[in-house]
């Protein structure tokens, strides 16, 4: 049985989805709700308590509840009531809380590989440290934008044409973010993203409740403010309870035009209306549809190019939400049941490979072979690899066409990319002026590039997140693996290679610095007859040379692992790769 499971880690609340055995993404209900709160609570035994467990316990010590770790990434350690932990073991207990609930649904089977979304605009350094706090959870790990995840569920459903955009407009519970999200042949590509850190779903929940209080507290004013700043134990569980309720209520009002909020005594229940809410939210939601304009024009969408906009997370059922859209730029957004699942259930469409669901591939297209027999200690596994040529730039991610069964079509990454597998002749030029040579190569052209490799290797695996190609000799070659990289940047790399190079260098250095094996860098080599980037990873049993080129807005990076015995063959292969190697 294979496992995949995805995990949006939001602010406010996480969701967790899996697939069994290659099927449809499904959520896990983690106590009862398909959404757990991403809150911590750190007691002073040293026990970590998550979602509805640290909110309850936060009743006892406010001081050792952190309602929002994500927003902490950036912080190196938190101080949590007299505790100081890691925001990374924060996180992680996050992750190893609904990991596991997604274990148990699938009776305790292991996980092949686990998806976590991410904001478009987090780099490389926060990507890398929600990495490093899931490290261990799965044998494989992937990280997906958040916008692309949902542009792809909304493609499985709808479909998106090519050449499209579409927008997204994510109302989370502590964050509202837009994007824009570009189809262009097999990828989704977020052209454009900004965010709003200060506002969300609880925002409307805390005006709600200051509107309730205003109708209510005259009753008792002192009982009032008690009940709502909570200092005493007994008024904090009252608190959280009311908070609930408000809760409650504003997910009733999308759906019918009024309700009432039960009270503690003295106070007397509270009616409200949708006018109500509406009065209040009009201002700041008003400015998220600016947000949403805002995007749209950073991401230079066309007239007539927008697709749609398309509303996920919970507050995207607020009704007004969807008016003002209508009534800003014509377009009537799509939403779906269960928006606040749509992140996460996306995301592991968009990261799902085909490679050992037993599927078949793309039509016109061969069988995708199964991933690289490279162990998760080798140098070039997924989770081990530090790409320092690699770009903050969003990765693709590949779409396949509908399968023959009556169902949604199925996306997922790195499968479609086209793989040309024919084999072809080709001149290898000896060096030192030697004869001519007839040998027989492989051809492979997927992710805007394209090579030749030895016929007697094999294609297969490789990682869309990183535009990654493998081959490998087919009896296995001890580890011998070579791995095309492609990494977009918004310069041309090639006409301002120093530029290029000092990013290279800078990164190579800071791996260093952090222990990392690396070595022997050389900013203008020579290797196959192309002016290259040259350094050196080394690993137990072997060893990777990488060189990277640079083309136009392109810096693709070529690691070729070897151990001892092999070097000649894999650095021969290699050395055909790289002189091959070219933009289509």
């Amino acid at each position: 049985m294979t496992l995949h499971v995805s995990v949006d880690f939001g602010t406010s609340s996480t969701c967790t989805a899996v697939s069994v055995d290659g099927g449809e993404p499904h959520v896990v209900v983690i106590d009862g709700q398909p959404l757990v709160p991403s809150a911590v609570f750190a007691a002073a035994d040293g026990t970590v308590f998550v979602g509805q467990e640290a909110e309850r316990q936060a009743a006892v010590d406010p001081s050792r509840f952190e309602p929002h770790p994500k927003r902490r990434i950036d912080e190196g350690e938190l101080l949590l009531g007299g505790s100081v932990l890691h925001v990374g073991a924060v996180i992680r207990a996050v992750l190893q809380r609904v990991v596991g609930e997604a274990r148990r649904y699938a009776g305790g089977a292991v996980v092949d590989l686990l998806v976590l979304s991410h904001p478009a605009d987090w780099g490389s350094l926060r990507t890398g440290r929600l990495h490093r706090a899931a490290s261990g959870l799965a044998r494989g790990l992937a990280v997906v934008p958040e916008p692309v995840g949902a542009a792809v569920f909304h493609s499985a459903g709808h479909g998106l044409p090519d050449g499209s955009a579409l927008a997204v407009l994510d109302l989370g519970g502590g964050t509202v973010d837009a994007s824009v999200v570009h189809k262009q042949g097999p990828t989704f590509r977020v052209s454009a993203s900004r965010g709003e850190p200060n506002f969300g779903g609880a925002d409307i929940d805390q005006m709600l409740l200051e509107h309730i209080g205003d109708t209510v507290s005259s009753t008792d004013p002192q009982g009032w403010r008690r009940l709502v700043e909570g200092r005493e134990m007994a008024d904090r569980r009252r608190r959280r309870v009311l908070r609930q309720d408000v809760r409650g209520a504003k997910e009733t009002l999308s759906r019918h035009s009024y309700t009432d909020v039960p009270l503690p005594p003295p106070f007397s229940d509270a009616h409200v209306t949708r006018s109500d809410l509406e009065r209040l939210i009009a201002e700041p939601l008003g400015r998220v549809v600016d947000l949403l304009v805002a995007t749209l024009r950073e991401g230079q969408v066309a007239l007539g190019q927008l697709a749609g906009v398309f509303l996920v997370g919970g507050s995207s059922r607020v009704p007004l939400v969807s008016r003002l859209i209508h009534e800003r730029i014509g377009v009537v957004p799509t939403t779906l049941d269960q928006p606040e699942t749509v992140v996460c259930r996306g995301a592991l469409r968009a990261a799902r490979t085909e490679a050992g669901t037993g599927g078949t591939g793309p039509h016109g297209a061969p069988a995708v072979a199964g991933r690289s027999d490279v162990t998760s200690g080798d140098s070039l596994s997924r989770a081990s690899t530090i790409v320092i040529g690699g770009s903050d730039r969003t990765r693709p991610v590949m779409t396949a066409p509908p399968r023959r069964r009556a169902r949604l079509p199925w996306v997922f990454a790195g499968v479609a990319g086209v793989v040309v597998a024919g084999v072809v002749a080709a001149v290898m030029l000896a060096g030192g002026g030697a004869d001519e040579a007839r040998a027989q190569v492989r051809h492979v052209a997927r992710y805007g590039y394209e090579f030749e490799y030895p016929a007697d290797w094999k294609q297969g695996g490789g990682d869309p997140e990183l535009w990654e190609t493998r081959v490998s000799p087919r009896d296995g070659g001890q580890g011998s693996v070579v791995s095309v990289r492609k990494g977009e940047f918004d310069y041309n790399v090639e006409e301002q290679r120093e530029r290029s190079v000092r990013d290279l260098r800078r990164r190579y250095d800071g791996q260093v610095a952090a222990g990392r094996p690396f070595s022997g860098f050389e900013a203008h080599a020579r290797f196959a007859g192309r002016d290259v980037v040259h350094y050196r990873q080394q690993r137990q049993a072997t060893a990777v040379d990488w060189y990277v080129l640079h083309e136009g807005t392109a810096r693709i990076s070529v690691g070729c692992q070897y151990p001892p015995a092999k070097k000649k063959t894999v650095l021969s292969a290699c050395a055909g790769i790289v002189r091959t190697l070219s933009l289509r």
